[in-house]
């Protein structure tokens, strides 16, 4: 039987070879045409939008439809990679509109897990954005300031997330995965102004957000069609959150103030620097470097002497010279004055024009000299509305405001200037009006 086998395939080989090629052919013809030309079912969304329904199988495949041809050809590429890859079970997708953006959340199940990417549309200019491209000036401090911010916010997250909980608490690899992979979207609603990144941890997708507000001079809204709206941005960022002013008294000092800056910086965090007028004078570039990163500045006097134990002359020359000295460095008054140990009297009310900011919770940074013993001091004082007391001329003050400021934030604490504070709070700060704290 065998040989017979044999002897016919000889015989024929030619012909089976080009019968084995002709259904190669027909099948390759199948995949091709199940692959790029099976439209599948056009049909509409709960929002009113066409998609078509594609089904492969076991699976089903939605993918929306929209009028503009370039944007059409681009989901249909991904269409194709997605019908290539068997392991995508499932895919839906989610349309976040915003400005000129058309934003596609692609929502694709393997393995019963979910994945989620995001793909940018920029309607005008007909083509894919990028992250880098919404920034006025995309760099490596750039980076790092949205890595830092994205990770203090995952940790202030998971303190909300029922149990289990992940077991890392750090997103510095995901956030910078999620950048190159431009896995981001904006939100752009009532009470909800967002730069949403899609996280994944420990197999599963969470939404870590940046506040419009924290980037309102970071990105270039008009680009992107989203018009600047800095109070609602605001009060978004402020909901359901409670709020502290970190005060630095006797500065800037150029070997601690800065790292100050750049450290709360990073993490969208604000504060508000009484300086010397002597120290104005003597490091006019730190005042700038405070002034142009949004920090707030007030004064702290000219020579920190006790005004109560002046003369009058004194008393005017250690205001009015601080004045001046600011005005010479960054073109502005201070916004407020807090007055040496507290200690002010009728005449001194007589020089000032501006808020008298005092405090309600002193960190005794001065005495204790060192960060850990400043934060356990300090830290459990502090509750919403409060005004804290450091000094940023110790790198152990700055060590530990630095500190307080991550575990006040994942408590629920935004960190503001004084004047962000009472805008919180609606009140308004009143000339020559004393304030410890602002409930």
């Amino acid at each position: 039987m065998q040989e017979k086998w044999n002897r016919w395939y000889q015989k024929h080989q030619k012909y089976v070879k080009w019968a084995s090629i002709g259904v190669a052919i027909v099948l390759l013809i199948v995949i091709i045409t199940m692959i790029f030309n099976n439209k599948g079912k056009l049909l509409k969304d709960e929002q009113g939008h066409y998609y078509r329904e594609l089904k492969q199988g076991n699976r089903t495949i939605h993918v929306p439809v929209f009028e503009d041809k370039k944007l059409n050809e681009e989901v249909q590429k991904f269409q194709k990679n997605i019908l290539q890859n068997s392991k995508v079970e499932q895919l839906e997708y989610e349309l976040k509109p915003v400005g000129d953006l058309t934003q596609v959340i692609w929502i694709k199940k393997e393995n019963k897990k979910e994945e989620k990417d995001t793909w940018i549309y920029h309607q005008k200019e007909k083509h894919a954005m990028t992250l880098k491209e919404v920034f006025k000036n995309w760099n490596q401090n750039t980076e790092e300031q949205v890595i830092t911010f994205l990770n203090l916010e995952w940790n202030r997250m998971i303190r909300t997330l029922t149990p289990p909980l992940p077991n890392d608490h750090q997103v510095h690899k995901e956030a910078k995965k999620a950048i190159t992979e431009n896995n981001w979207y904006f939100q752009n609603k009532k009470d909800n102004y967002q730069l949403y990144f899609e996280i994944v941890k420990e197999g599963k997708n969470y939404e870590v957000g940046i506040p419009f507000y924290l980037l309102k001079n970071q990105i270039n809204w008009s680009k992107i069609g989203i018009e600047k709206n800095e109070e609602a941005w605001f009060q978004s960022y402020m909901k359901d959150r409670k709020a502290v002013a970190f005060t630095f008294d006797d500065g800037p000092n150029p070997n601690t103030t800065p790292t100050l800056i750049t450290e709360f910086s990073k993490r969208g965090m604000n504060a508000t620097f009484f300086m010397l007028g002597r120290n104005v004078e003597k490091y006019p570039e730190v005042v700038k470097m405070v002034d142009q990163n949004g920090f707030e500045i007030g004064s702290h006097t000219y020579q920190h002497r006790n005004l109560k134990r002046i003369s009058n002359e004194e008393q005017s020359y250690e205001i009015n010279q601080t004045k001046q000295v600011m005005q010479s460095a960054i073109g502005k008054n201070p916004t407020s004055i807090r007055p040496p140990y507290g200690n002010y009297n009728d005449v001194t009310l007589s020089y000032i024009d501006t808020p008298i900011i005092l405090w309600n919770v002193d960190t005794w940074d001065w005495k204790y000299r060192d960060a850990n013993a400043i934060y356990q001091n300090s830290i459990d004082k502090i509750e919403d509305g409060s005004i804290v007391l450091f000094h940023d001329i110790y790198y152990a003050s700055i060590d530990a405001a630095v500190r307080m400021a991550d575990e006040l934030y994942m408590r629920g604490y935004l960190l503001l200037n004084v004047q962000e504070l009472a805008r919180a709070k609606h009140v308004t700060l009143t000339p020559k009006t004393r304030y410890y704290h602002i409930p």
